[in-house]
């Protein structure tokens, strides 16, 4: 039975509270990193050694969040610093990810 029709009154609905484009990333990110997570314990657990040199790798998805953040933020109209700021940490952000991809690959690749 429903709860609010054994205490004898009804609760008013609550109105529903939708995440916003910057929860969204970050959900996403978390998506990636469980996924990565699950994929070295999967590792770990059948070959008996951890993957080692692929710290890099671990830092992308949250430089790419950073980049896509401070994109979201500049076209909300709350990020600070304006257009060259935008510009400035997002591009940043992205070189910096696939510069440890492109460090982080030979080291995994090796390691297979």
């Amino acid at each position: 039975m429903d709860e609010n029709k054994i205490q004898g009154q009804e609760k008013p609905a609550q109105p529903i509270k939708y995440a916003t484009p910057t929860q969204r990333v970050w959900a996403w990110v978390g998506v990636v990193y469980m996924v990565i997570l699950v994929l070295l314990s999967t590792y770990a657990l059948s070959h008996g050694d951890y993957l080692r040199g692929i710290g890099g790798i671990m830092v992308a998805p949250g430089l790419c969040g950073l980049g896509v953040t401070a994109i979201l933020r500049y076209r909300q109209g709350v990020g600070r610093g304006g257009l060259p700021a935008c510009i400035l940490v997002s591009g940043a952000s992205f070189v910096l990810a696939v510069w440890n991809l492109f460090r982080g690959l030979p080291a995994l690749l090796a390691q297979l």
